[in-house]
């Protein structure tokens, strides 16, 4: 399932070349694979962790199910700031009065984290909800997902000015259809396997794939955390010196 959730020509060259995973890029994945295990191990009773489940076009592990409550749970490490999307903070600018230094006494304009803004979990819900499928198929009741959201680089002053103030969030997912899910994720198959039965490189990465959000730095995903990117001719033309 990680494949077809990553965009096609990412994933097409991922397959198709052969390339190596900077060691200091793994540390993240690192901490969120061993704690997976942690959690393995400790799973209460009544609960399902780890399962494996495949259909025609995928195959998905769920990471712990509540039997008795029909919850469906995801363990997810992120940084604050993608926390911070992710329960609905957003940004505005306010005037603040400086209470010390030279400029005592002046006001300043300066950006602050509120809630109340749109929750950022779409490509989550793409996952769970279609793990949700799976499960349905298998027997398995989902009355309701969760996700407890780890920040993985501890309450600091970073995450504070993003507006985290705790080491975890549980953050509640709404399924989307079934009907629609179904529909994307064969979409994605048909895409992945078109490209790679004709060999012919799929369009270039979405700006939202790219993280093309930042007007001083964009394409940030493209440029430091695309393992593929040599062999990206949209890379090369930009970055690739």
């Amino acid at each position: 399932m990680t494949q077809l959730l990553k965009p096609t020509r990412q994933t097409f060259l991922e397959i198709t070349k052969e390339y190596y995973i900077s060691p200091m890029n793994g540390i993240a994945a690192m901490i969120g694979t061993n704690s997976h295990k942690a959690f393995e191990d400790n799973v209460p009773n009544n609960w399902m962790a780890e399962v494996r489940l495949e259909n025609n076009i995928v195959s998905g592990q769920f990471d712990a199910y509540d039997c008795k409550n029909g919850i469906l749970w995801d363990w997810k490490f992120f940084g604050a700031y993608r926390i911070a999307r992710a329960i609905g903070m957003t940004s505005k600018w306010q005037k603040r009065v400086i209470k010390r230094g030279k400029d005592k006494g002046k006001e300043k304009w300066e950006q602050v984290f509120v809630s109340g803004g749109v929750r950022d979990v779409m490509d989550i819900a793409k996952q769970l909800s279609y793990y949700k499928v799976l499960m349905e198929d298998n027997g398995l009741t989902v009355n309701a997902i969760n996700v407890n959201m780890f920040v993985r680089g501890g309450i600091d002053a970073t995450a504070k000015k993003y507006g985290i103030t705790q080491a975890g969030y549980i953050v509640p997912i709404y399924p989307i259809s079934r009907r629609w899910v179904e529909r994307y994720f064969q979409h994605k198959h048909r895409l992945l396997m078109e490209a790679l039965e004709n060999n012919v490189l799929p369009p270039v990465c979405s700006k939202k794939d790219r993280w093309d959000s930042s007007k001083s730095y964009p394409d940030r995903k493209c440029r430091d955390w695309c393992a593929v990117n040599m062999f990206c001719d949209y890379y090369m033309e930009r970055y690739g010196e």
